[in-house]
């Protein structure tokens, strides 16, 4: 099933089918009219900005990248930007500074649209932000600093409908591995999101809240929106996930669903140790950037006080959308016993996937290679890049990983991320976490030839060596394997709280 409208138009239909059921944020709205807590309001909230930002001067054709801290009002401001027939560009706050500027440059002065946030980050390139974007519109008085325009003044806007062929909105990949990719989405392409979700929760039945904890600027968030509205969804979005803020969003709202990243779950584990648990509504967890670790999914389940709880696991990208599907219970884990940390389920209807090797034929049932996808979801085109080709090619997903005879998709590697001597640097990070209760994180990267783990403790301390020693051998690492200990938050990290491996080096080794 597809949805009913595109972003700009949405919330307003939304609103006269649904407009009572629950939909806001845990915290504050800073720069809106109100703080929405219903599906009508945010859709009034939407409205409201369309009408400041057409009395600042933006008209269909334009393009507005928003800086902003991360919070649900990016959602509102981007369906406001969409309803005048404007293009919304998401940009994390988090990125390099010199990254948000190259994808400034990249967007060929567009409007600039910034929160205090946004600011500070852009400060240094002040005296270029008549070069990178024709205006600076600032969402709050304390955020129009010299060179930027208050985006108070109202004038009633004109709404703007598009068909499936036009682009809708433009968002980034997440940088791992470089400078972030602009990928531009069309009405179509973004219903193709859409669609495998709103699909999910109609066969799921859902009544309690849904709450997610994101990088607001993630094409995820974006389809999420559109299922949320579409299917009438209660929905909370946390802003912050540090330990202190989720929890006390969790014990307030008692979601019955909750979607984070892989890295906010594991950062949480601590909070599912606490009397009452935070976590004892939820019935399913969602996460859909990278396979879980084992550990997470366990304690996760474990902390539910549902009757089976369900965790929800879809591989994918930003270029592609959900790809793949698996539902893990808590029965599973317990009639199963250990569970194939890599297995990333089977795809969604409408997609396909298989394996090839680097000639680009097709592997056999179990053989590692490179796994390559086709689906109606992939991105229309990439901002400053050649034109990708069509949607019936096959489109390589940057990853290693085979296809079981089951359907099930098994994920190796990122293929630049691969180690020398490692079948599965991913696969040995799950050991080495179940192995050792006291790691936070840990990672595995090569140094000038030689493995090594870099690694975080709950406590600061390093591991004991013959434990230490005990877990490498069982996650099959070489025997002269190194092991670097470093604070948690020095991990150097993308919007997404994915680890940047090529940035993390051990201190003092040359890059």
């Amino acid at each position: 099933m597809l949805p009913s409208a595109d972003l700009g138009l949405l919330p307003g239909i939304a609103a006269e089918d649904h407009g009572g059921v629950t939909l806001c944020a845990d915290t504050p709205w800073i720069s809106a009219c109100r703080s929405p807590e219903t599906v009508g309001d945010f859709a009034a909230v939407v409205a409201d900005y369309a009408d400041r930002l057409w009395g600042a001067g933006v008209r269909p054709g334009a393009v507005v990248a928003l800086v902003k801290s991360n919070h649900f009002d990016i959602q509102a401001i981007q369906c406001a930007v969409a309803r005048i027939g404007a293009l919304p560009a998401l940009l994390s706050v988090t990125m390099e500074p010199a990254d948000l500027v190259y994808c400034l440059k990249e967007l060929q002065r567009p409007y600039l649209l910034i929160d205090t946030d946004g600011a500070a980050v852009l400060r240094p390139w002040q005296g270029q932000w008549g070069e990178v974007a024709a205006r600076v519109l600032a969402l709050t008085p304390e955020a129009a600093v010299a060179g930027a325009v208050e985006l108070g003044e109202s004038a009633p806007h004109r709404i703007t409908r598009r068909s499936g062929s036009d682009r809708t909105l433009i968002t980034h990949s997440s940088g791992t591995t470089g400078k972030p990719k602009l990928l531009v989405h069309t009405v179509d392409s973004l219903y193709a999101h859409v669609a495998p979700q709103i699909g999910v929760v109609q066969s799921l039945g859902s009544a309690g809240i849904s709450a997610k904890c994101l990088s607001f600027v993630h094409v995820r968030m974006s389809s999420g929106l559109l299922t949320v509205l579409n299917t009438g969804l209660p929905f909370l979005g946390i802003t912050s996930p540090d330990l202190p803020s989720v929890r006390e969003a969790l014990l307030r709202y008692r979601p019955e669903a909750l979607e984070a990243q892989p890295n906010m779950f594991l950062r949480w584990e601590a909070l599912a140790r606490e009397t009452p648990s935070p976590f004892s509504t939820v019935e399913r967890y969602i996460s859909s950037f990278d396979a879980i670790h084992p550990r997470t999914l366990r304690t996760l389940l474990e902390a539910s006080d549902r009757p089976d709880p369900t965790f929800i696991q879809a591989y994918g990208q930003t270029e592609t959308g959900p790809v793949t599907i698996l539902m893990t219970t808590r029965s599973d884990l317990h009639e199963r016993g250990r569970l194939n940390s890599r297995d990333v389920g089977t795809a969604f209807p409408g997609m396909e996937i298989r394996v090839v090797d680097d000639a680009g034929s097709p592997l056999p049932a179990g053989a590692p290679g490179h796994i390559e996808v086709r689906t109606p979801a992939r991105a229309e085109s990439m901002i400053g890049r050649a034109p990708l080709p069509g949607r019936e090619t096959w489109w390589p997903m940057g990853d290693i990983g085979a296809l079981g005879a089951d359907g099930h998709v098994e994920l190796l590697d990122r293929h630049v991320d691969q180690v020398l001597g490692v079948p599965s640097t991913l696969r040995a990070e799950d050991v080495l976490l179940d192995e050792l209760p006291e790691l936070a994180e840990v990672v595995i990267v090569s140094v000038e030839g030689t493995v090594t783990a870099v690694a975080a403790t709950t406590d600061g301390k390093p591991v004991d060596e013959g434990r230490w020693q005990q877990a490498r051998d069982a996650a099959e690492l070489p025997r002269n394997t190194r092991v670097e200990y470093r604070p948690w938050d020095d991990f150097p990290l993308t919007g997404t709280m994915k680890v940047r491996r090529h940035r993390l080096l051990p201190h003092g080794a040359p890059g």
